[in-house]
């Protein structure tokens, strides 16, 4: 039936790739499965952004552009949807027979991969991706063998897909209680849509005046599902599995629900809904490398888009230690900051704590910390695009982490006004960020307008102290924090610092003792005198795996004040930076009276 050319696969590829990118936001707002989180535009779209920045576009065969579009959708898919989807391109690469470069081959390829999809799923749900990809590509099958060409083939597929699309508003409960059809179903819709438009030269409009845009009207006033069971969308890459997908579908069982693993015996994609991602990384971790992760708060985008609790979004990094409770209850949105070994990378405060770090530190693992990748920040401000007025982003100090230039240069790069959102260098870390969070989230509660919310946090700044003592140096030096040189002779003396930061956020030595405690006594001295001469505003603790010592010290300081200040567990990035038994005791000065 005829040779098939490897550019106009690829372009056509493409063409269904962008389309999907243009209706992410059409496919969020008529997101109600698996969770009601408005995420399923924005997960396609990282897939197909996936493809079209990691494909590459040269002279390729068949089997090479396939294997190549197979990695990049691995890679790039997320949510329940995304990976079946890589899942189904996965298997078209491994179902396409080298042998042949036919297009008979690429529709029997098409056909024998819905299985793969299929397989991916633990519990597979008719109603969903899977129904319009395997009546598509059965249609697809059926005309061609018929002696149809692949373009008349195409054209006959892309109509039963429709059907199929509008027929999933009835196969479920929830999408016919909220009137839609599935979200992921209609993204692989506009998928083919765009790859048939592309392949067959034709310049028909996407958009349809059918059944199922007459339901587009609907989609912003759906009602919204239960609050899901689990609070974390937890994904990963597992690189040479030593397991088979089955066996690993099993495993997770336990862990948690929406379950989805595809992939290859070279390497897995797994998708899973729990409370314990870092549990998961855990017992993955026994089977494989790592190469990748990713781990979404569904019960704040739940909560988000169900009811937002302001108008403003605050987000910050991981490095603010911050009590769960208080992030959680006032909608703040997180950073995570990579944590990174020679073999491994981590999420912080998801997939690795402060306990761990003592594990590795205690093996004699080297660890450092890396800035949020381009991916997460650029899916957050895709998420909160159309959700807020404004957001505000507060980041750990300039001086201490790329983080600040890297998200300024995401906004400027996507050309996101600054009437919309701002970035505010907090020239601060770990409990003393906390602490500017908690204050922002105050003048936006209290209902001030986004320029003076910006303007009130930046003067906070100046109000806020952070003292740091550390039980060992090791961390310091091991980091490049404290010269080797010079950090050797102060192990030699015995002495350890008070760590503090400057009025530009950077780190400073405020004073030395023959012990931690020592330095700790100079520290609550100085926090006494402001709690004597009413300077003393708000403070609060956090520590690495010193629970009681923090303890002790924050019900010393709640006898003066009579009022209870929050500990919390510091970042990841703190313990590295800090070492293990260190104590973070923050404040914020009262604002003085002209």
């Amino acid at each position: 039936m005829g040779d098939i050319d490897s550019h106009r696969l690829l372009k056509s590829l493409f063409n269904g790739a962008s389309e999907v990118i243009g209706r992410k936001e059409e496919l969020n707002s008529i997101n109600v499965f698996p969770v009601a989180d408005g995420d399923t535009g924005s997960n396609l779209a990282s897939l197909m952004q996936g493809l079209l920045d990691n494909v590459p576009q040269k002279g390729n065969s068949i089997k090479e552009l396939l294997d190549d579009v197979s990695s990049a959708a691995l890679i790039g898919a997320r949510g329940n949807s995304g990976i079946i989807f890589a899942q189904y391109l996965s298997g078209v690469a491994e179902c396409y027979h080298q042998s042949e470069i036919s297009s008979k081959a690429l529709v029997q390829a098409f056909q024998d991969s819905v299985n793969k999809a299929y397989e991916a799923v633990l519990e597979p749900k008719e109603g969903t991706i899977l129904s319009v990809i395997s009546a598509w590509a059965q249609k697809l099958a059926a005309s061609y063998e018929k002696g149809n060409s692949l373009e008349q083939s195409l054209i006959a597929a892309q109509s039963i897909a429709e059907e199929a699309l509008i027929h999933t508003q009835f196969q479920m409960v929830i999408l016919k209680k909220n009137r839609v059809v599935d979200s992921g179903a209609k993204g692989f819709y506009y998928f083919i849509t765009g790859f048939t438009d592309a392949y067959c030269n034709q310049v028909t409009t996407v958009v349809s005046t059918s059944e199922i845009n007459n339901q587009v009207i609907k989609f912003e006033k759906h009602e919204v599902t239960t609050e899901p069971s689990f609070r974390y969308c937890s994904e990963f890459i597992l690189n040479q599995p030593s397991i088979s997908q089955n066996q690993l579908k099993n495993l997770l069982k336990k862990e948690g629900d929406s379950i989805v693993v595809a992939g290859n015996q070279k390497k897995l994609k797994i998708h899973v809904h729990t409370n314990t991602p870092g549990k998961i990384l855990a017992l993955l971790e026994a089977y494989g490398s790592i190469m990748y992760q990713k781990v979404d708060d569904m019960q704040l985008q739940y909560q988000v888009t169900k009811k937002k609790r302001a108008r403003i979004a605050i987000v910050t990094d991981s490095i603010a230690d911050i009590p769960e409770a208080f992030i959680l209850k006032h909608q703040i949105h997180v950073l995570p900051i990579n944590i990174l070994t020679d073999e491994s990378s981590y999420l912080d405060k998801l997939t690795i704590n402060p306990e761990i770090i003592k594990e590795k530190q205690a093996n004699g693992i080297k660890m450092s910390t890396a800035q949020p990748d381009i991916r997460t920040i650029d899916s957050l401000l895709s998420f909160l695009e159309n959700k807020y007025k404004q957001v505000l982003i507060i980041t750990v100090s300039s001086k201490l982490s790329g983080t600040y230039q890297l998200i300024m240069q995401r906004i400027k790069e996507k050309k996101l006004s600054k009437d919309w959102i701002q970035v505010v260098d907090s020239r601060n870390n770990s409990v003393a960020q906390g602490l500017l969070v908690k204050k922002a989230v105050q003048f936006i509660e209290d209902g001030h307008a986004f320029e003076k919310v910006v303007e009130e946090t930046n003067k906070t700044i100046d109000r806020i102290f952070i003292y740091v003592a550390v039980a060992d140096l090791s961390p310091m030096i091991q980091s490049g924090r404290i010269p080797s040189l010079i950090g050797t002779l102060v192990q030699k003396l015995r002495i350890l610092p008070t760590v503090s930061l400057d009025h530009t956020g950077q780190g400073n030595l405020t004073g030395i003792s023959f012990s931690q405690q020592q330095n700790i006594k100079k520290i609550m001295k100085n926090i006494f005198k402001f709690v004597k001469d009413d300077k003393l505003d708000e403070i609060a603790f956090a520590h690495v795996c010193a629970k009681e010592q923090a303890e002790h010290l924050e019900k010393r300081i709640r006898t003066e004040i009579g009022q209870p200040s929050s500990i919390v567990d510091s970042s990841a990035a703190i313990a590295i930076s800090a070492g293990v038994g260190s104590i973070a005791i923050a404040g914020i000065k009262k604002e003085r009276k002209l």
